[in-house]
């Protein structure tokens, strides 16, 4: 297994450190998607850094879209799906000066050849930097004139959907999880939401474009739904599909402050970049005993192979699987 799915950020970063003397980088000098790894490494070669993110991390405040510009360079972290790579791309060249350099960078195995294949179509030819430790490095000038798409707005796209059994538009952007579809995970989910008070207060963690805040709002619409994720873009999508809901950025509970709720609702993203990552799934339940009222609930879905049981036994009075199917679970769990 290579370093871009155990540690990504490290690896992107020693990437960073063994390739920066090739790329002769200069002026005012805009990050997209890199951890602080990169960034340091980048301030020590004497670089102006900007750090762009549209999911709240540790070395920016996340901001759906990147600010400040015209910026000289534009260094940019392969994204997570084909999707928000063209997207996140458009939005690095719409940032940067005519003739300024862009690179692109990432593991082989996170699909960075797609990336390539990206740029080119944007900017002409690409040249090849680096190919070190698994990864690989690129870079292209950002072609004079418009740039295609430039915007957020540029990308919105609205779908038909189906909430509570009726028919509605549905906002989504790219790079969110089953932006405009009912995956799995969630339908089921869906099928065994708890019985709470009319006024109830409910959160949807890692709420993603919003699907299970809005069949909890249609099924309760005197509740006070708020949406907690870490991804700005997808918090303006889901204020935008459950209208009224509070929307949080944030990546745990404690961005909620002091609330406390009848019920934490959540599919949680258990994977960072191309790796399985349960940090989120970990934090979610470390913290919510805290956050939930007594009698409150807990409840997540995910892949029947995870054990939940004895992480749950300890902070809970009760805990139990509410629904299943051969792929995932729904575990609900009471406050004491």
């Amino acid at each position: 297994m290579s370093r871009w799915r155990q540690d990504p950020n490290g690896a992107a970063a020693e990437l960073i450190r063994r390739s920066l003397s090739s790329l002769d980088l200069s002026g005012r000098c805009l990050l997209a998607n890199a951890g602080g790894l990169v960034a340091e490494s980048l301030r020590r070669g004497g670089l102006e850094v900007t750090a762009w993110s549209r999911r709240a991390s540790d070395v920016a405040d996340a901001k759906p879209w990147p600010e400040g510009g015209p910026y000289d360079c534009a260094l940019l972290r392969l994204a997570k799906s084909k999707d928000e790579q063209e997207m996140t791309l458009a939005a690095c060249l719409g940032a940067l000066r005519e003739g300024g350099q862009i690179v692109l960078f990432g593991g082989n195995d996170e699909g960075i050849r797609s990336g390539i294949t990206a740029l080119e179509a944007a900017c002409g030819p690409v040249e090849t930097v680096s190919t070190k430790e698994h990864g690989r490095m690129v870079r292209a000038q950002r072609p004079a004139g418009a740039i295609a798409k430039s915007r957020l707005a540029d990308w919105r796209r609205v779908t038909p959907f189906e909430i509570a059994g009726e028919r509605r538009d549905w906002v989504s952007y790219p790079g969110l999880f089953a932006a405009d579809r009912l995956d799995e995970g969630t339908a089921l989910m869906l099928s065994a939401l708890p019985n709470l008070r009319a006024v109830a207060r409910v959160l949807d963690y890692g709420c993603g474009s919003g699907i299970i805040a809005g069949s909890m709002k249609a099924r309760l619409p005197g509740a006070q739904v708020d949406l907690l994720d870490v991804d700005s873009i997808a918090l303006l999508a889901a204020a935008e599909n459950v209208p009224g809901a509070q929307p949080i950025l944030g990546t745990s509970l404690k961005a909620t402050g002091v609330t406390r709720y009848d019920a934490i609702l959540s599919n949680p993203p258990l994977h960072a970049g191309v790796g399985e990552d349960h940090s989120a799934l970990e934090r979610l339940i470390a913290q919510a005993p805290k956050h939930l009222r007594p009698g409150g609930i807990l409840q997540m879905v995910v892949q029947r192979r995870l054990p939940l049981g004895q992480s749950l036994e300890p902070l809970f009075s009760e805990h139990s699987i509410v629904a299943e199917n051969s792929r995932f679970r729904v575990w609900r769990a009471l406050a004491k």
